[in-house]
């Protein structure tokens, strides 16, 4: 369901059948497109989002008929909203970005129904709207949003029984239904939706520990619940990994710091807020300034 899902298929889709001279100039455009659709996930993954939107964007005019660099790019306004605490516009952002997605990936659904990849992106893209809706408090909407991103998260389980990519999709949808507010449970209960938050969180750490190319995003979600829980040791043993692999990454630095600073270790913490706030992240105002205040906290109190 999640970005990194994806890098490893993003070779999968047949080509059409042509004569030989015709097929190596396609596969040279495709390859093309695969090796910078791969640059812009990794632009996206070290949150160089200036390069990640615009190399998205040129893959759009180049085939605006594939729904993963529309996919993408939504991902960007999504992690600035619901990672970084940015502002409702990024939420907005987000679900306009994602609509047109969502829109190319019908028509692709059509012509390849059989497409695994689609399939991960349209779940993906449900089950992030459910996220934003019911962070929004608008939670008619996260409730038939989770239930879309379920049934693809049941198709691609029915496509392959196997795959380790529906634990994400699994874990979410559970654990979305199962902390719903009192005032939004009776809509769970019209549908006939039921979820659990501490079976939502077990396939996400099953999802985290895969060696998978899930994992990434599943910790990310799992740092961020953990934080929502209060669990600040658990947050700290998922997100350590995600900084030693991705350094450049604003956002996993700042949660590493977070979890660091919640689990009375200052010193440590104070470092990598540091780092925040000296990378000053154009897209992530909030997360510097949060990560100053803290610093500005441990400093005082401490004497760091």
């Amino acid at each position: 369901m999640f970005l990194t899902a994806f890098i490893a298929i993003l070779m999968a889709i047949p080509g059409l059948p042509h004569e030989a001279r015709e097929e190596s100039g396609d596969r040279d455009r495709h390859t093309a497109f695969e090796h910078q659709l791969d640059n812009g996930i990794s632009a996206f993954y070290k949150t160089d989002w200036e390069k990640a939107r615009s190399i998205f964007q040129e893959l759009q005019e180049v085939n605006e008929m594939d729904p993963r660099p529309y996919f993408f790019e939504a991902m960007v306004p999504f992690w600035q909203y619901f990672f970084a605490d940015e502002s409702s516009d990024a939420a907005g952002q987000f679900l306009k970005k994602s609509d047109k997605a969502i829109e190319v990936g019908k028509i692709k659904m059509k012509s390849s129904p059989q497409d695994t990849t689609t399939v991960l992106m349209m779940g993906g893209l449900y089950g992030y709207r459910g996220l934003v809706a019911a962070s929004e408090r608008q939670y008619r909407t996260a409730v038939q949003s989770g239930a879309n991103g379920f049934t693809f998260t049941r198709k691609l389980m029915s496509m392959s029984a196997e795959n380790p990519d529906v634990l994400i999709g699994q874990g979410l949808f559970h654990y979305m239904m199962g902390t719903m507010p009192r005032e939004a449970r009776w809509l769970t209960s019209m549908v006939g939706l039921s979820g659990n938050r501490e079976t939502g969180l077990k396939l996400l750490e099953d999802a985290a520990t895969r060696d998978t190319y899930t994992s990434t995003d599943a910790r990310m979600i799992l740092a961020y619940l953990y934080h929502q829980e209060e669990l600040y040791e658990d947050a700290l043993r998922i997100v350590e990994p995600l900084v030693e692999n991705w350094p450049d990454n604003v956002i996993f630095r700042y949660f590493l710091a977070l979890s660091l600073d919640k689990a009375g270790e200052s010193e440590k913490a104070a470092e990598h807020y540091r780092i925040v706030v000296d990378r000053n992240h154009p897209d992530l105002p909030s997360i510097r300034e949060r990560g100053r205040d803290r610093l500005e906290h441990l400093t005082d109190s401490e004497g760091f």
